[in-house]
Order: C-alpha cells, then structure tokens, then sequence
C-alpha cells in the first residue's frame, strides 16, 4: 500500500455487483462497505475492524480496492484503544434490518421532505459500525437525524479523503 494509513483510519470499498453499483447510484455514493483500520503487521497486511454477516469483527484487509478517508482533528489513534472499542461492542450482530428502514427514510426525506426519527438498537451494520467507533472516539461523524450512509460518510466535513488503496 503506498498510503500513509495509520490505526482508525476508515475505508469505503466500491460496489461489487449489479445491485450494489446500483443502490450507490441512486444515493450518490461511490463506496458500499465500510470498515476501520486498527493495525499492521510486519508483512504490511493490515487488521480492521468491520461489521460483516455474523456482526462486528476483526478481520484481514484483503479489499482489492477501497477508498481511505482520515477522522479531522483527532490526532493519533492508538490501536490498543480501537481493539477496546471492539471488544466493549464486539457482541453486537450484524443489523439486518436497517437496510429497509434506511431505504424507507431515505426516500421520505429526499422526494417528500419527510423525516423519520433515527432507530438505534444493539444491531450495526458496516456504516453505523464505522460511525460508531468515530463517536466513540469523540467525534460525531454523522448527524443525529441521518442514518450513516455511504454517502454521508464519504461527504462529512469530519473525514478526510487521503487515497485510494488498489492491491
């Protein structure tokens, strides 16, 4: 990787089949899976953190392109303190619902002006994972009124674009 990633940077990776790339389209978004970056190893592969079929995980990078966004003004990262966000909400599943109420919300607002309040439970799935963690970290990445979407997050006045990882 030629990217200067450091511990709690974000990733977005690009939409990897027909239904994603089209669902991106619609919201506007060029990435469709989100994850955080905790630590590298001494053969440059990187552990992260994201939140996949089975729910919050640490896992391998092994994306074959994703896009590296840094949290403003937060400074460094330790990665002992993301493995402790980890473990304090490593229990919680993968949100198989929200998608349907995001969808629902996301269409009031944006052709009727309507807003739906926000559900939060013990559920994330990859973008209210990554939000998560950034407020754990003490910033707010998304507003409280929107639902984390790809989108938002690759728009937030919080976050950075440093990149493109392409492997």
């Amino acid at each position: 990787m030629d990217l200067q990633i450091k511990p709690g940077d974000l990733f977005g990776t690009p939409p990897d089949n027909w239904w994603q790339r089209l669902i991106c389209r619609i919201i506007g978004a060029h990435s469709f899976h989100w994850g955080c970056f905790i630590s590298d190893d001494a053969n440059s592969t990187w552990v992260i953190t994201e939140s996949i079929g089975k729910g919050v995980a640490l896992t391998r990078f092994n994306y074959p392109r994703a896009y590296v966004y840094r949290i403003k003004d937060i400074g460094e990262v330790s990665w002992k303190r993301l493995i402790n966000i980890v473990a304090d909400y490593g229990d919680y599943p993968y949100d198989w619902e929200v998608a349907f109420r995001m969808a629902i919300w996301w269409l009031l607002r944006h052709y009727f002006n309507k807003v739906l309040p926000i559900q939060h439970d013990k559920e994330v799935n990859c973008v209210e994972w990554v939000a998560l963690i950034c407020n754990e970290l003490g910033v707010k990445i998304v507003n409280d009124e929107d639902y984390p979407t790809p989108e938002n997050l690759e728009y937030s006045s919080y976050l950075q674009f440093i990149g493109e990882v392409k492997q």
